[in-house]
Formats: structure tokens, C-alpha cells, sequence
């Protein structure tokens, strides 16, 4: 179990296994310790990240465990920087301490929004009523306009129809009446200079008028001008319902919908006004910030253990060997 331990802080801080089990209790207590540090940072930010992802991104749990696989590796890459660094670096620590604090803040930020999940609901039903305020006036005013003018094109067909009825009531059947011309034959007798009669037969064209009755075209613009006012009056129907349910329509749309600023805001006015929760995300931030900077501290002070002395003279056997080559060569 002991072995176990040490391997899985191995495998954690970045250290080699082969290097370490030859080396003092004071070296592997040193890796027992960054481990444990690590593994706490590593269930915090897991917890972080499902939360974030679940509460936030709206996955399904398995993406969820996803985000936390990933916050966690993401902390182990962050602290291998500082545990794995031979030489001293101020620079670097200076700027992982910027990072620890950044860090510390969004944790106790997503942190005190999971605790005070119920403070923030009661709040936000309060913003969501002040939201609803703020857009159904909009959105209810762009739905009346929809009606009105459905309601015009309406009154325009119903005008139409009504014309049109009247026309077919006064004029059931319309006259048409049809020229025709037809050649009609005129023979004509007439003496020559011989006194013989003849007969010359020529065509002359004679109009023909008729007049037929034909049911009124109108009847044809009645059907088709029915549907048009019918597919209307739904239109009219589905808006007005529309209309009447818009504001349960919004509230549930914004209920639905948890955004990470919204409640962000909700959170920081919850802070303002209560002392008491003020209190809980400072104690949040500094338990995050002191485990962040814990591994920065701890590897600033710390003094060279064999393992360490070991690394830096495997470094030094391989430089004086790459000499003797470059010499040699």
C-alpha cells in the first residue's frame, strides 16, 4: 500500500519512481505531501467543474464528468510547473501565485453559487419578474401589431366578399351577346345586249347577333376568397392565444435558461446585502487561495532533498559525458 502510494504521487507530481524509491524517507515524504495537495485541489476543482458544467453548460451528467476530468487535469498540469522546476524561478512563481489568486476566485465564485443555491432562486425570482416586466410590454406590443393588421386584411376580404355577393345577388347571369358574320348568297338576273338573261349568284356578309346567358364569373372569386379569410381568422385566433399566454410563455423561457451572469450578478447583489454570506465567500476564497498557494509556498522554502541532488548530478554526469564526445569528436 505504501508502494502504491508513492507511485500514484509519482505519477501525480511528475517525479520518477526508479529515481525516488533509492532515496530517503524525507524525499518521499516530500511527494506524499505535494500528492496530498494535489488530490485535494483535484477533488475541489472536479466538484467545480461538474457543478459548472451540469448548473451552467446544461449537459447530461457524462459530459459533466467529462468537464471534471478536465478541470483536474488541467490542475495537475498547473502544479507540475512549480514541483518539477530544478532551479528556483521567481518569475514563474510570482505569476502561478497570479494565477492561484485568479483561480481562487472563480473556485469561491462557483463554489458560494452552490451554497447559496436556494438564497439565489428566491432572488431570482424576483429578477426573472423584473426581466418579464421589462420585455413583455415589447413583445406584447409587436404581437397586438401582428392582430391589427391580420385584423385589416380581414376587414379588406370580408369587404371584398361582400361586394362581390352583391354583384352575384343583382346579377345571377350575365347577357353576353355574339356578332357573327355570315356570307349570305344574292343572285342577281341580267339581260346582255343579245337579250339573254343571265344569272350571277354573289356572297354579301350579314351579321348575326346572339344573345346567350352565362352564370356571373364572380361565383369563381368566392370560394378561394373564403379560404383567404378563414386561414385569416386562424391566424387571428393563434396570435390572440399567443397574446394571452405571452407572459407565462416568457417566464418559463427565462426559468429555463440559467445564465452564468445572471446569477452572477444575483450572487454579488445576495453579497451586498447580506454580511453573513460575505463572510462564507471570503472564507472560500482564502481556503482556495492558501490551498493554491500552498504547493507555491511549500517548493519556495523547501530545501534540496537527495532526490533533487540526484537530478542534478544525473545533469551533470550527462554534460561532462556530452563534453568528452564534442572533445573527442
Amino acid at each position: 500500500m505504501h508502494e502504491a502510494w508513492i507511485r500514484m504521487g509519482c505519477f501525480l507530481t511528475g517525479y520518477n519512481y526508479s529515481i525516488l524509491r533509492n532515496c530517503s524517507e524525507v524525499a518521499k515524504k516530500t511527494v506524499k505531501r505535494y500528492t496530498a495537495a494535489m488530490i485535494i485541489l483535484s477533488i475541489l476543482w472536479g466538484l467545480i467543474g461538474y457543478s459548472f458544467a451540469k448548473r451552467y453548460l446544461h449537459v447530461s451528467s457524462i459530459y459533466s464528468l467529462f468537464a471534471t476530468i478536465l478541470f483536474v487535469i488541467i490542475i495537475i498540469q498547473v502544479e507540475r510547473q512549480i514541483i518539477m522546476q530544478t532551479h528556483k524561478n521567481n518569475y514563474l512563481q510570482v505569476f502561478r501565485g497570479l494565477i492561484a489568486v485568479m483561480m481562487a476566485l472563480i473556485g469561491s465564485i462557483i463554489i458560494d453559487q452552490i451554497i447559496f443555491k436556494d438564497d439565489i432562486d428566491l432572488e431570482k425570482e424576483q429578477f426573472i419578474n423584473d426581466k418579464i416586466e421589462n420585455i413583455y410590454p415589447k413583445r406584447a406590443a409587436i404581437r397586438q401589431r401582428q392582430i391589427d393588421e391580420l385584423k385589416a386584411q380581414f376587414v379588406n376580404k370580408d369587404s371584398q366578399r361582400t361586394a362581390l355577393n352583391n354583384n352575384i345577388q343583382r346579377n345571377p347571369l350575365i347577357n353576353i351577346t355574339t356578332v357573327q358574320s355570315n356570307p349570305v348568297p344574292v343572285t342577281t338576273s341580267k339581260a346582255d345586249s343579245l337579250g339573254r338573261v343571265q344569272t350571277q349568284t354573289s356572297y354579301v356578309i350579314k351579321p348575326t347577333t346572339l344573345n346567350t346567358q352565362t352564370p356571373n364569373p364572380n361565383i369563381l372569386l368566392i370560394a378561394p376568397l373564403d379560404s383567404q379569410i378563414k386561414s385569416i381568422q386562424r391566424m387571428i385566433i393563434a396570435q390572440g392565444d399567443s397574446l394571452a399566454n405571452l407572459r407565462n410563455s416568457i417566464e418559463v423561457s427565462l426559468k429555463s435558461k440559467t445564465g452564468f451572469i445572471d446569477e452572477l450578478n444575483i450572487m454579488f447583489g445576495l453579497l451586498s446585502k447580506s454580511v453573513p454570506a460575505l463572510i462564507v465567500y471570503c472564507i472560500w476564497f482564502l481556503l482556495l487561495l492558501g490551498l493554491e498557494l500552498f504547493v507555491v509556498m511549500n517548493k519556495r522554502h523547501e530545501r534540496p532533498t537527495d532526490y533533487d541532488v540526484m537530478i542534478s548530478h544525473q545533469m551533470e554526469t550527462h554534460i561532462k559525458k556530452l563534453k568528452i564526445l564534442a572533445g573527442a569528436g
